[in-house]
């Protein structure tokens, strides 16, 4: 079962929360984070959505020690909903440890609900891309749906007092778990990424925005609509260190990066 904590935030709160890390190295042999660590690279819109979308494919395989890592697009946050409950829905790309492979996954968390995560799809390979997007029905204020490749992935869903008034996220995102250790490592590439204006409904890249880059994690711009997450560490290599330290034998030296 999928572990989730509330990890959909706006994008002040986000960029509060992480740290950009000038100090970051593509070279780094590993890098450790911390208990309850979590992490983001990607983008957050300061536009108020009712809608948003991008294609993301996996571009290496994950290495996750502990927690999870995601690439998902998104709306709401914690402190978003009614009288300041935690209110957001997303989708996109997850994999827990023990999992070479990532799987299509939403989720929903509003008040009054219990937190509702659904697996959609599981074995998504390197390489393979899907389109996510979440929409607020046109004729329904408050209302959402889940689609994947162009297709209705869910049933509507009510986000009370939701309507233009949340902006959209388009992140990749690592939790740490429990423990601290190495870093869980991931490569996400998004194309395609775009907003519906909450005003007009009008789709468009970002206009005004909020880059997100935790430590030990990097946004790498490609276009308006375009970027790569990643973890500074290269899934490959996180991958042997973590066979090594597993199996028992020495691991590679680590860098003391603290989480962000």
């Amino acid at each position: 079962m999928l572990i989730r904590t509330p990890v959909m935030v706006a994008a002040a709160t986000l960029a509060a929360a992480c740290a950009v890390a000038g100090t970051a190295r593509a070279g780094t042999a590993t890098a450790t984070c911390g208990e309850g660590t979590y992490a983001y690279a990607g983008l957050g819109g300061r536009d108020a959505a009712s809608g948003v979308s991008a294609t993301i494919v996996p571009t290496a395989l994950p290495t996750v020690r502990a927690g999870h890592v995601d690439g998902w697009v998104g709306v709401g946050g914690p402190g978003m909903g009614p009288r300041g409950a935690d209110e957001w829905i997303q989708v996109g790309l997850t994999s827990v440890p023990n999992e070479s492979q990532s799987s299509v996954y939403y989720e929903v968390v509003r008040p009054g609900h219990a937190d509702v995560t659904r697996e959609l799809r599981r074995a998504v390979r390197v390489g393979e891309a899907h389109n996510f997007a979440v929409r607020e029905l046109a004729a329904r204020p408050d209302w959402w749906r889940v689609w994947l490749d162009g297709k209705a992935a869910s049933a509507p869903i009510y986000l009370p007092a939701s309507h233009a008034r949340w902006t959209a996220q388009a992140v990749g995102e690592s939790w740490a778990g429990p423990t601290s250790g190495l870093c869980n490592a991931y490569a996400y590439g998004f194309t395609h990424v775009s907003f519906a204006s909450a005003r007009d409904g009008a789709w468009g890249a970002f206009r005004s925005f909020q880059p997100f880059q935790s430590r030990n994690y990097l946004l790498v711009r490609h276009s308006a609509s375009s970027f790569l997450a990643r973890s500074v560490v290269a899934p490959s290599r996180a991958a042997a260190t973590l066979k090594n330290e597993q199996g028992g034998l020495t691991a590679a030296p680590v860098s003391q990066l603290p989480g962000a």
